[in-house]
């Protein structure tokens, strides 16, 4: 059973631990999850957007992402509606929100690759990626 193999933590970053098949849509959730939770939102539209403008570096901005280094500072909590916004963007062919996808986010966290936090807004959950960049991989 591959979900007995999986363990209890705040962070699975040893992929050879697991090995888990995920349902197609479910790896481009997992993507998304990732994507939110270790990049700024207002780096969004420089990533996902064709014609978002040119954004100038100053030293203060260089030095600032260097102190801020996402990897370093661990996963950040990151609304749904913005990992749908990703995910959309991510899947190559068009896809309709649907129940499908909602149920595979609540899969995801059963199975511990996403978290849910501040659950207490339940028009607005929170979610935070689980895996390693090597996990995405």
């Amino acid at each position: 059973d591959t979900l007995s193999m999986l363990s209890v933590g705040p962070s699975i970053s040893n992929a050879n631990r697991l090995s888990i098949e995920l349902p197609f849509y479910s790896k481009f959730l997992l993507i998304a999850a990732f994507l939110a939770s270790y990049n700024p939102a207002k780096s969004d539209k420089r990533f996902f957007v064709k014609h978002h403008g040119k954004q100038k570096k100053t030293a203060q901005s260089i030095k600032a992402k260097e102190k801020l280094n996402s990897q370093l500072t661990g996963p950040k909590p990151f609304p749904l509606e913005r990992l749908l916004a990703i995910f959309y963007n991510i899947v190559e062919e068009q896809v309709n929100p649907s129940a499908t996808i909602y149920s595979q986010v609540t899969s995801l966290v059963r199975l511990q690759l996403l978290s849910s936090v501040g659950m207490e807004l339940v028009d607005q959950p929170k979610f935070k990626c689980n895996v390693s960049m090597d996990f995405i991989r």
